[in-house]
């Protein structure tokens, strides 16, 4: 179990990036953009309706703080592709997704996708 949702320093080594005050103001902004993801991903409990897993939990399952992680980063460099295109030179052009698979498997072990 993960001692809590990541924090800053997680997602910025998860990115091999160097502090910097300019992209940790961004890097955060991601980050607490994941973890409110991963909160609403995971849901609430059906009796209280309080967050599974709030904010601010101390017992988060290691794999969904490992998909908090990569959101996080996804979304930090999302910030480059604004029409959510990435190019490479001359070479070629790819859309980036909306969705990451990656992270949803591994949300997925701990709630499910549902579609309504």
């Amino acid at each position: 179990m993960a001692s809590g949702w990541p924090k800053l320093p997680d997602v910025r080594s998860w990115l091999r990036m160097q502090p910097d005050a300019t992209s940790d103001a961004i890097i955060d902004e991601a980050r607490l953009a994941a973890v409110a993801y991963g909160v609403a991903r995971l849901g609430t409990d059906a009796t209280s309706g309080l967050p599974i897993y709030p904010s601010d939990t101390t017992s988060l399952p290691d794999d969904c703080f490992l998909a908090c992680v990569m959101h996080a980063a996804k979304l930090f460099r999302r910030r480059d592709t604004v029409d959510g295109l990435i190019g490479w030179g001359d070479v070629a052009a790819m859309r980036v997704g909306r969705t990451d698979p990656d992270v949803d498997a591994q949300y997925s072990g701990y709630a499910p996708l549902v579609f309504g």
